[in-house]
């Protein structure tokens, strides 16, 4: 009766675990965080750029393939070309599949970034010639998508 009278006991102490909210604590001073942890990550920080405080000479490692971080102005051209290239790609697959509000065409030649592309459908073909700027071809055949 005792051991019942223990466990009764111990049911009634029990209390349901309820959830609270989350809160975010930022752990950089520099954004909030505690003003303690300020050494710790600046120890941490030097100890990763261990080789360019023992060697200036070294490289930063911000180098990427012997070459420097590109400027704004790379960059910005990097992502001009990347987007007209996008766009003339689109067209060109949308002349060849006959997507995008586009009737297909049989065949025609594109020339996007100085590489050329040359198409043509034969039968349940579509044969595409990919010319680079140095002359080099690559051929590509792919079944007519039904859609």
């Amino acid at each position: 009766m005792r051991g019942v009278t223990s466990l009764a006991a111990l049911l009634g102490f029990i209390i349901p675990a309820e959830a609270g909210e989350l809160h975010y604590v930022p752990v950089n001073p520099t954004f909030g965080g505690n003003p303690l942890n300020g050494p710790f990550l600046l120890g941490t920080a030097n100890a990763n750029n261990f080789d360019h405080l023992v060697n200036p000479n070294a490289p930063s490692p911000f180098t990427q393939f012997g070459t420097t971080t590109p400027s704004t102005n790379d960059l910005l051209r990097q992502a001009l070309l990347s987007n007209l290239i996008s766009q003339a790609s689109t067209q060109a697959i949308n002349s060849i599949l006959g997507t995008g509000g586009v009737a297909p065409q049989n065949s025609g030649t594109f020339n996007i970034a100085g590489e050329i592309i040359n198409f043509n459908r034969a039968g349940g073909q579509i044969n595409i010639t990919l010319i680079d700027p140095n002359g080099s071809q690559t051929q590509i055949s792919v079944p007519v998508p039904q859609f």
